[in-house]
Protein backbone atom coordinates (compact mmCIF):
# COMPACT_ATOMS: atom_id res chain seq x y z
CA UNK A 1 0.00 0.00 0.00
CA UNK A 2 1.44 3.35 -1.06
CA UNK A 3 1.36 5.90 1.75
CA UNK A 4 1.55 9.60 0.95
CA UNK A 5 2.88 12.44 3.02
CA UNK A 6 1.40 13.69 6.26
CA UNK A 7 0.80 10.31 7.91
CA UNK A 8 2.10 10.16 11.49
CA UNK A 9 0.67 6.83 12.66
CA UNK A 10 -1.35 3.90 11.35
CA UNK A 11 -5.08 4.49 11.66
CA UNK A 12 -4.79 8.27 11.51
CA UNK A 13 -7.80 10.09 10.03
CA UNK A 14 -9.32 13.55 9.73
CA UNK A 15 -13.03 14.37 10.06
CA UNK A 16 -13.16 16.96 7.29
CA UNK A 17 -16.92 17.53 7.41
CA UNK A 18 -19.90 16.35 9.45
CA UNK A 19 -23.07 18.43 9.12
CA UNK A 20 -26.65 17.74 10.13
CA UNK A 21 -29.39 19.32 8.00
CA UNK A 22 -32.74 19.31 9.81
CA UNK A 23 -36.22 19.09 8.28
CA UNK A 24 -36.69 22.78 9.14
CA UNK A 25 -33.59 23.78 7.17
CA UNK A 26 -31.37 24.42 10.19
CA UNK A 27 -27.77 23.24 9.66
CA UNK A 28 -25.59 22.14 12.59
CA UNK A 29 -21.91 21.19 12.57
CA UNK A 30 -21.31 17.93 14.40
CA UNK A 31 -17.50 17.94 14.15
CA UNK A 32 -16.99 18.59 17.88
CA UNK A 33 -20.05 16.60 19.02
CA UNK A 34 -19.34 13.24 17.43
CA UNK A 35 -17.74 10.65 19.71
CA UNK A 36 -17.61 7.73 17.30
CA UNK A 37 -18.56 6.93 13.71
CA UNK A 38 -19.25 3.41 12.45
CA UNK A 39 -19.78 2.65 8.76
CA UNK A 40 -21.13 -0.82 7.97
CA UNK A 41 -20.92 -2.65 4.62
CA UNK A 42 -22.24 -6.10 3.78
CA UNK A 43 -21.93 -7.99 0.50
CA UNK A 44 -25.48 -9.31 1.06
CA UNK A 45 -26.95 -5.87 1.87
CA UNK A 46 -28.38 -3.31 -0.55
CA UNK A 47 -27.59 -0.29 1.65
CA UNK A 48 -24.80 1.21 3.72
CA UNK A 49 -25.55 1.74 7.40
CA UNK A 50 -23.89 4.42 9.54
CA UNK A 51 -24.03 4.97 13.31
CA UNK A 52 -23.06 8.34 14.80
CA UNK A 53 -22.55 8.53 18.56
CA UNK A 54 -23.21 12.10 19.66
CA UNK A 55 -22.32 13.98 22.85
CA UNK A 56 -24.93 16.77 22.76
CA UNK A 57 -24.52 19.84 24.96
CA UNK A 58 -26.98 21.99 22.97
CA UNK A 59 -30.08 19.76 23.16
CA UNK A 60 -30.25 19.50 19.37
CA UNK A 61 -32.88 16.76 19.60
CA UNK A 62 -35.39 19.34 20.88
CA UNK A 63 -34.04 22.56 19.39
CA UNK A 64 -33.51 21.59 15.74
CA UNK A 65 -35.51 19.23 16.22
CA UNK A 66 -34.21 15.76 15.23
CA UNK A 67 -37.22 13.65 14.25
CA UNK A 68 -35.82 11.16 11.68
CA UNK A 69 -36.10 13.38 8.58
CA UNK A 70 -32.60 14.84 8.62
CA UNK A 71 -29.67 14.58 6.24
CA UNK A 72 -26.01 14.18 7.18
CA UNK A 73 -23.06 15.28 5.08
CA UNK A 74 -19.93 13.34 5.94
CA UNK A 75 -16.35 13.46 4.74
CA UNK A 76 -13.52 11.49 6.34
CA UNK A 77 -9.96 11.53 5.07
CA UNK A 78 -7.17 9.02 5.67
CA UNK A 79 -4.09 11.21 5.06
CA UNK A 80 -2.04 9.97 2.15
CA UNK A 81 -4.27 6.95 1.55
CA UNK A 82 -7.89 7.77 0.65
CA UNK A 83 -11.17 9.30 1.74
CA UNK A 84 -14.91 8.78 2.18
CA UNK A 85 -16.81 11.70 0.63
CA UNK A 86 -20.55 11.74 1.25
CA UNK A 87 -21.09 15.48 0.81
CA UNK A 88 -22.92 15.15 -2.53
CA UNK A 89 -24.53 11.76 -1.87
CA UNK A 90 -25.63 12.25 1.73
CA UNK A 91 -27.03 9.95 4.41
CA UNK A 92 -30.53 10.10 5.91
CA UNK A 93 -31.31 9.94 9.63
CA UNK A 94 -34.04 7.38 10.23
CA UNK A 95 -33.82 6.88 14.00
CA UNK A 96 -32.49 8.37 17.23
CA UNK A 97 -31.65 5.68 19.80
CA UNK A 98 -29.67 4.91 22.97
CA UNK A 99 -30.47 8.32 24.40
CA UNK A 100 -29.09 8.84 27.92
CA UNK A 101 -28.11 11.81 30.09
CA UNK A 102 -24.39 11.97 30.78
CA UNK A 103 -24.65 15.05 33.05
CA UNK A 104 -27.06 17.88 33.85
CA UNK A 105 -25.97 19.76 30.75
CA UNK A 106 -25.31 17.01 28.17
CA UNK A 107 -26.72 13.83 26.76
CA UNK A 108 -25.45 10.99 24.59
CA UNK A 109 -27.43 9.39 21.81
CA UNK A 110 -26.94 7.52 18.56
CA UNK A 111 -28.09 8.63 15.13
CA UNK A 112 -28.84 5.71 12.79
CA UNK A 113 -28.27 6.61 9.15
CA UNK A 114 -29.02 4.90 5.85
CA UNK A 115 -28.56 5.91 2.24
CA UNK A 116 -31.49 7.83 0.64
CA UNK A 117 -31.89 4.99 -1.87
CA UNK A 118 -32.90 2.72 1.00
CA UNK A 119 -35.77 5.03 1.91
CA UNK A 120 -36.84 5.40 -1.71
CA UNK A 121 -36.94 1.61 -1.91
CA UNK A 122 -39.22 1.53 1.16
CA UNK A 123 -41.60 4.09 -0.37
CA UNK A 124 -42.04 2.74 -3.90
CA UNK A 125 -43.12 -0.40 -5.72
CA UNK A 126 -42.52 -1.70 -9.23
CA UNK A 127 -45.50 -2.91 -11.27
CA UNK A 128 -44.12 -3.30 -14.75
CA UNK A 129 -42.99 -5.80 -17.36
CA UNK A 130 -39.41 -5.80 -18.63
CA UNK A 131 -37.96 -7.28 -21.80
CA UNK A 132 -34.14 -7.06 -21.69
CA UNK A 133 -31.01 -8.57 -20.20
CA UNK A 134 -31.01 -8.78 -16.41
CA UNK A 135 -28.08 -6.37 -16.05
CA UNK A 136 -29.89 -3.72 -18.15
CA UNK A 137 -33.08 -4.13 -16.12
CA UNK A 138 -31.17 -3.70 -12.83
CA UNK A 139 -29.43 -0.57 -14.13
CA UNK A 140 -32.75 0.82 -15.34
CA UNK A 141 -34.40 0.37 -11.94
CA UNK A 142 -31.46 1.96 -10.11
CA UNK A 143 -31.53 5.03 -12.38
CA UNK A 144 -35.32 5.34 -12.78
CA UNK A 145 -36.61 8.53 -11.10
CA UNK A 146 -39.78 6.69 -10.03
CA UNK A 147 -37.84 4.03 -8.12
CA UNK A 148 -34.30 4.07 -6.67
CA UNK A 149 -33.18 7.18 -8.60
CA UNK A 150 -29.51 6.98 -7.61
CA UNK A 151 -26.76 9.26 -8.90
CA UNK A 152 -24.01 7.05 -7.49
CA UNK A 153 -21.64 4.89 -9.51
CA UNK A 154 -23.10 1.56 -10.60
CA UNK A 155 -20.62 -1.27 -11.16
CA UNK A 156 -22.15 -3.92 -13.43
CA UNK A 157 -21.08 -7.27 -14.86
CA UNK A 158 -23.23 -7.75 -17.96
CA UNK A 159 -25.59 -10.73 -18.21
CA UNK A 160 -25.95 -12.89 -21.29
CA UNK A 161 -29.52 -13.43 -22.55
CA UNK A 162 -32.72 -11.43 -23.06
CA UNK A 163 -35.41 -12.37 -20.58
CA UNK A 164 -38.99 -11.29 -19.95
CA UNK A 165 -39.92 -10.44 -16.36
CA UNK A 166 -43.00 -9.04 -14.69
CA UNK A 167 -42.62 -7.16 -11.40
CA UNK A 168 -45.90 -7.79 -9.49
CA UNK A 169 -46.03 -4.72 -7.22
CA UNK A 170 -42.69 -5.42 -5.54
CA UNK A 171 -40.28 -3.06 -3.82
CA UNK A 172 -37.43 -2.26 -6.25
CA UNK A 173 -34.72 -4.01 -4.22
CA UNK A 174 -36.90 -7.09 -3.76
CA UNK A 175 -37.41 -7.30 -7.50
CA UNK A 176 -33.66 -6.84 -8.09
CA UNK A 177 -33.00 -9.69 -5.63
CA UNK A 178 -35.24 -11.94 -7.74
CA UNK A 179 -33.37 -10.88 -10.86
CA UNK A 180 -30.00 -11.49 -9.20
CA UNK A 181 -30.96 -15.06 -8.44
CA UNK A 182 -31.58 -15.84 -12.13
CA UNK A 183 -28.75 -13.80 -13.69
CA UNK A 184 -26.04 -15.52 -15.73
CA UNK A 185 -22.84 -13.85 -16.90
CA UNK A 186 -22.04 -12.89 -20.49
CA UNK A 187 -18.28 -12.77 -19.91
CA UNK A 188 -17.68 -15.60 -17.43
CA UNK A 189 -19.21 -18.62 -19.17
CA UNK A 190 -22.76 -18.16 -17.90
CA UNK A 191 -21.72 -18.01 -14.24
CA UNK A 192 -24.77 -17.57 -11.95
CA UNK A 193 -22.76 -16.31 -8.97
CA UNK A 194 -24.24 -12.78 -8.95
CA UNK A 195 -24.46 -10.45 -5.94
CA UNK A 196 -26.21 -7.10 -5.54
CA UNK A 197 -24.84 -4.82 -2.83
CA UNK A 198 -23.87 -1.27 -1.96
CA UNK A 199 -20.44 -0.32 -0.69
CA UNK A 200 -18.70 3.04 -0.21
CA UNK A 201 -17.95 3.20 -3.95
CA UNK A 202 -21.57 2.85 -5.08
CA UNK A 203 -23.94 0.09 -6.16
CA UNK A 204 -22.61 -3.24 -7.39
CA UNK A 205 -24.28 -5.87 -9.55
CA UNK A 206 -21.30 -8.19 -9.78
CA UNK A 207 -20.54 -11.81 -10.44
CA UNK A 208 -18.08 -13.54 -8.08
CA UNK A 209 -15.89 -14.59 -11.00
CA UNK A 210 -15.29 -10.91 -11.76
CA UNK A 211 -14.54 -10.05 -8.12
CA UNK A 212 -12.07 -12.94 -7.96
CA UNK A 213 -10.27 -11.72 -11.09
CA UNK A 214 -9.43 -8.34 -9.54
CA UNK A 215 -6.03 -7.75 -7.91
CA UNK A 216 -6.07 -7.81 -4.12
CA UNK A 217 -6.42 -4.40 -2.41
CA UNK A 218 -4.43 -5.10 0.74
CA UNK A 219 -1.87 -7.54 2.14
CA UNK A 220 -1.98 -8.30 5.86
CA UNK A 221 0.25 -10.31 8.15
CA UNK A 222 -0.23 -11.57 11.70
CA UNK A 223 2.93 -10.13 13.30
CA UNK A 224 4.24 -7.99 16.11
CA UNK A 225 3.78 -4.19 16.01
CA UNK A 226 6.43 -2.27 14.09
CA UNK A 227 8.52 0.27 15.94
CA UNK A 228 8.31 3.80 14.54
CA UNK A 229 11.76 5.26 15.01
CA UNK A 230 14.07 7.64 13.19
CA UNK A 231 13.34 10.24 10.57
CA UNK A 232 12.17 7.91 7.79
CA UNK A 233 9.05 6.28 9.23
CA UNK A 234 7.26 5.30 6.01
CA UNK A 235 8.47 1.70 5.86
CA UNK A 236 7.45 1.12 9.47
CA UNK A 237 4.08 2.72 8.85
CA UNK A 238 3.49 0.36 5.95
CA UNK A 239 4.30 -2.55 8.25
CA UNK A 240 1.80 -1.25 10.82
CA UNK A 241 -0.90 -0.86 8.16
CA UNK A 242 -0.22 -4.43 7.03
CA UNK A 243 -0.28 -5.86 10.56
CA UNK A 244 -3.37 -7.77 11.70
CA UNK A 245 -4.27 -6.33 15.09
CA UNK A 246 -6.60 -9.17 16.01
CA UNK A 247 -8.15 -12.18 14.32
CA UNK A 248 -10.65 -14.92 15.03
CA UNK A 249 -11.78 -17.89 12.95
CA UNK A 250 -15.57 -17.85 12.97
CA UNK A 251 -16.64 -20.74 10.79
CA UNK A 252 -15.17 -23.89 9.43
CA UNK A 253 -16.87 -26.59 7.39
CA UNK A 254 -20.17 -27.87 8.79
CA UNK A 255 -20.66 -31.13 6.93
CA UNK A 256 -24.19 -31.70 8.27
CA UNK A 257 -25.50 -28.34 7.05
CA UNK A 258 -23.50 -28.61 3.83
CA UNK A 259 -25.08 -32.00 3.09
CA UNK A 260 -28.68 -31.14 3.98
CA UNK A 261 -28.53 -27.68 2.41
CA UNK A 262 -27.23 -28.79 -0.98
CA UNK A 263 -23.73 -27.38 -0.93
CA UNK A 264 -22.14 -30.79 -1.53
CA UNK A 265 -24.76 -32.43 -3.73
CA UNK A 266 -28.30 -31.81 -4.95
CA UNK A 267 -30.79 -32.58 -7.70
CA UNK A 268 -33.13 -30.43 -9.81
CA UNK A 269 -36.22 -31.75 -11.60
CA UNK A 270 -37.34 -29.37 -14.36
CA UNK A 271 -40.94 -29.87 -15.53
CA UNK A 272 -41.64 -28.60 -19.04
CA UNK A 273 -45.23 -27.35 -19.19
CA UNK A 274 -45.09 -27.06 -22.98
CA UNK A 275 -44.03 -30.64 -23.80
CA UNK A 276 -45.36 -32.19 -20.55
CA UNK A 277 -42.07 -33.89 -19.72
CA UNK A 278 -39.30 -33.49 -17.16
CA UNK A 279 -35.53 -33.53 -16.96
CA UNK A 280 -33.17 -34.06 -14.04
CA UNK A 281 -29.95 -32.19 -13.35
CA UNK A 282 -27.56 -33.14 -10.56
CA UNK A 283 -24.84 -31.21 -8.78
CA UNK A 284 -21.69 -32.74 -7.31
CA UNK A 285 -19.35 -30.45 -5.38
CA UNK A 286 -16.21 -32.14 -6.72
CA UNK A 287 -17.39 -32.76 -10.30
CA UNK A 288 -18.66 -29.19 -10.66
CA UNK A 289 -15.96 -27.50 -8.61
CA UNK A 290 -14.29 -25.76 -11.56
CA UNK A 291 -17.43 -24.93 -13.56
CA UNK A 292 -17.14 -21.28 -12.50
CA UNK A 293 -14.59 -19.00 -10.85
CA UNK A 294 -12.87 -19.88 -7.58
CA UNK A 295 -10.56 -17.78 -5.45
CA UNK A 296 -8.07 -20.67 -5.28
CA UNK A 297 -7.43 -24.03 -6.94
CA UNK A 298 -8.47 -26.81 -4.56
CA UNK A 299 -11.70 -27.83 -2.78
CA UNK A 300 -12.16 -27.16 0.93
CA UNK A 301 -13.47 -30.73 1.31
CA UNK A 302 -11.47 -33.89 0.64
CA UNK A 303 -12.59 -35.97 -2.36
CA UNK A 304 -12.18 -39.40 -0.78
CA UNK A 305 -14.27 -42.61 -0.67
CA UNK A 306 -16.43 -42.85 2.45
CA UNK A 307 -18.38 -46.13 2.01
CA UNK A 308 -18.31 -49.53 0.33
CA UNK A 309 -20.16 -48.16 -2.71
CA UNK A 310 -17.20 -45.88 -3.47
CA UNK A 311 -19.23 -42.74 -2.82
CA UNK A 312 -17.67 -39.42 -1.86
CA UNK A 313 -19.62 -36.81 0.12
CA UNK A 314 -20.58 -35.23 -3.20
CA UNK A 315 -22.38 -38.29 -4.60
CA UNK A 316 -25.66 -38.07 -2.67
CA UNK A 317 -27.87 -35.97 -4.97
CA UNK A 318 -31.03 -36.72 -2.97
CA UNK A 319 -29.64 -34.79 -0.01
CA UNK A 320 -31.35 -31.68 -1.44
CA UNK A 321 -33.99 -31.78 -4.19
CA UNK A 322 -35.58 -28.95 -6.20
CA UNK A 323 -38.54 -28.73 -8.58
CA UNK A 324 -38.84 -25.89 -11.12
CA UNK A 325 -41.20 -25.26 -14.08
CA UNK A 326 -40.13 -24.45 -17.64
CA UNK A 327 -41.74 -23.71 -21.05
CA UNK A 328 -38.54 -24.31 -22.97
CA UNK A 329 -38.41 -25.16 -26.67
CA UNK A 330 -34.90 -25.18 -28.17
CA UNK A 331 -33.61 -23.12 -25.27
CA UNK A 332 -36.32 -20.46 -25.55
CA UNK A 333 -39.59 -19.71 -23.80
CA UNK A 334 -42.84 -19.57 -25.77
CA UNK A 335 -44.76 -16.47 -24.65
CA UNK A 336 -47.49 -15.54 -27.12
CA UNK A 337 -45.92 -14.97 -30.54
CA UNK A 338 -42.53 -14.08 -29.09
CA UNK A 339 -39.55 -16.18 -28.09
CA UNK A 340 -37.43 -15.30 -25.06
CA UNK A 341 -34.67 -17.13 -23.27
CA UNK A 342 -35.81 -19.91 -20.98
CA UNK A 343 -35.40 -19.32 -17.21
CA UNK A 344 -32.33 -21.60 -17.40
CA UNK A 345 -33.02 -22.97 -13.94
CA UNK A 346 -30.65 -25.88 -14.58
CA UNK A 347 -27.78 -23.35 -14.82
CA UNK A 348 -28.32 -21.42 -11.60
CA UNK A 349 -30.47 -23.11 -8.95
CA UNK A 350 -28.04 -25.81 -7.83
CA UNK A 351 -24.87 -23.75 -8.21
CA UNK A 352 -26.32 -20.70 -6.41
CA UNK A 353 -27.63 -22.82 -3.54
CA UNK A 354 -24.23 -24.41 -3.09
CA UNK A 355 -22.39 -21.08 -3.29
CA UNK A 356 -24.72 -19.35 -0.82
CA UNK A 357 -24.08 -22.02 1.81
CA UNK A 358 -20.38 -21.97 1.02
CA UNK A 359 -20.18 -18.21 1.65
CA UNK A 360 -22.10 -18.47 4.91
CA UNK A 361 -20.41 -21.52 6.39
CA UNK A 362 -17.12 -22.09 4.62
CA UNK A 363 -13.67 -20.85 5.53
CA UNK A 364 -14.35 -17.45 7.12
CA UNK A 365 -12.58 -15.34 9.72
CA UNK A 366 -12.72 -11.87 11.22
CA UNK A 367 -9.66 -9.66 11.20
CA UNK A 368 -9.04 -6.25 12.69
CA UNK A 369 -6.57 -3.89 11.03
CA UNK A 370 -5.55 -0.24 11.18
CA UNK A 371 -8.17 1.40 9.00
CA UNK A 372 -7.92 3.27 5.74
CA UNK A 373 -10.59 4.51 3.37
CA UNK A 374 -9.88 2.74 0.08
CA UNK A 375 -11.00 -0.76 1.01
CA UNK A 376 -14.56 -2.07 0.69
CA UNK A 377 -16.67 -5.22 0.61
CA UNK A 378 -16.19 -7.06 -2.66
CA UNK A 379 -12.43 -6.43 -2.55
CA UNK A 380 -9.86 -9.17 -2.16
CA UNK A 381 -7.17 -9.16 0.51
CA UNK A 382 -4.12 -11.36 0.94
CA UNK A 383 -3.41 -12.86 4.36
CA UNK A 384 -0.40 -14.54 5.92
CA UNK A 385 -0.98 -16.30 9.22
CA UNK A 386 1.54 -18.26 11.32
CA UNK A 387 0.94 -21.89 12.20
CA UNK A 388 -0.62 -22.34 15.64
CA UNK A 389 1.18 -25.00 17.65
CA UNK A 390 3.79 -27.36 16.17
CA UNK A 391 4.61 -27.10 12.47
CA UNK A 392 6.05 -30.67 12.29
CA UNK A 393 8.98 -29.44 10.26
CA UNK A 394 6.80 -28.10 7.46
CA UNK A 395 5.68 -24.59 6.54
CA UNK A 396 5.61 -21.93 9.24
CA UNK A 397 2.53 -20.46 7.50
CA UNK A 398 -1.04 -21.76 7.92
CA UNK A 399 -1.89 -23.59 4.67
CA UNK A 400 -5.67 -23.38 5.20
CA UNK A 401 -6.00 -19.68 6.07
CA UNK A 402 -3.55 -18.00 3.76
CA UNK A 403 -3.35 -16.15 0.44
CA UNK A 404 -6.39 -14.40 -1.02
CA UNK A 405 -9.77 -13.89 0.66
CA UNK A 406 -12.90 -11.96 -0.34
CA UNK A 407 -14.26 -9.30 2.04
CA UNK A 408 -17.93 -10.04 2.79
CA UNK A 409 -18.68 -7.69 5.71
CA UNK A 410 -16.80 -4.65 6.90
CA UNK A 411 -17.05 -2.05 9.66
CA UNK A 412 -15.04 1.15 9.73
CA UNK A 413 -14.79 2.54 13.27
CA UNK A 414 -13.59 6.12 13.75
CA UNK A 415 -12.90 6.94 17.40
CA UNK A 416 -12.90 10.74 17.67
CA UNK A 417 -11.54 10.72 21.23
CA UNK A 418 -8.57 8.46 20.51
CA UNK A 419 -8.25 9.75 16.91
CA UNK A 420 -7.90 6.18 15.70
CA UNK A 421 -9.49 4.40 12.74
CA UNK A 422 -9.83 0.62 12.84
CA UNK A 423 -11.42 -1.70 10.30
CA UNK A 424 -13.05 -4.97 11.33
CA UNK A 425 -13.87 -7.24 8.41
CA UNK A 426 -15.11 -10.74 7.73
CA UNK A 427 -13.27 -12.49 4.93
CA UNK A 428 -14.14 -15.67 3.08
CA UNK A 429 -12.62 -18.15 0.67
CA UNK A 430 -14.25 -21.01 -1.23
CA UNK A 431 -11.11 -23.00 -2.00
CA UNK A 432 -7.60 -23.69 -0.77
CA UNK A 433 -4.13 -23.26 -2.25
CA UNK A 434 -2.96 -26.73 -1.21
CA UNK A 435 -4.33 -30.21 -1.89
CA UNK A 436 -5.09 -32.73 0.83
CA UNK A 437 -2.37 -35.34 1.39
CA UNK A 438 -4.15 -38.67 1.83
CA UNK A 439 -2.05 -41.37 3.50
CA UNK A 440 -4.61 -44.09 4.26
CA UNK A 441 -8.19 -45.31 4.04
CA UNK A 442 -10.93 -42.80 4.80
CA UNK A 443 -13.93 -45.13 4.93
CA UNK A 444 -16.15 -44.97 7.99
CA UNK A 445 -14.89 -47.36 10.72
CA UNK A 446 -17.75 -49.72 11.55
CA UNK A 447 -18.11 -52.55 14.02
CA UNK A 448 -20.12 -55.72 13.54
CA UNK A 449 -23.90 -55.50 13.11
CA UNK A 450 -25.67 -56.05 16.43
CA UNK A 451 -28.77 -58.14 17.07
CA UNK A 452 -32.33 -56.88 16.68
CA UNK A 453 -34.01 -57.40 20.07
CA UNK A 454 -37.82 -57.67 19.97
CA UNK A 455 -39.97 -57.26 23.11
Amino acid sequence: MAIGKGVQYAGQFKLAECKLISSTGVVARLDTSVIEINIFENIFSQSLIVKLSILDTNNMVMNMPIVGQEYVKLKIVTPGVGEFDFTDNVFVVHRVSLRTDSSNSSQIYELSLVTPESLRNARTRVSKSYDDTVSNIVTSILRDERYINTNKEIHVDNTDVVRKFVAPNLRPNTFISHLTREATSAKYGGSPQYLFFENTRGFNFRVLDSLYSQPFKGEFVASEPALIEGENKTSNLEQDYRRIVNLSINNTNDTLISSMGGMLSSKLTTYNMYFKNFEETTFNYFDNFKDYGRIDQNPIYNNIVIDKFNNSIGDFSNARVHLHPSTQTDGLDNIGDNLYSDNQSEKWILHRRSKTLEMQGGLTMEIKIHGYCNIAVGDKVKLTLPVTGKDHGKSKVDTFYRDEFLITTLRHTFDLQERKHFTLMSVFKDSMPAEFKNVGSSKEPRGKRELIVNY
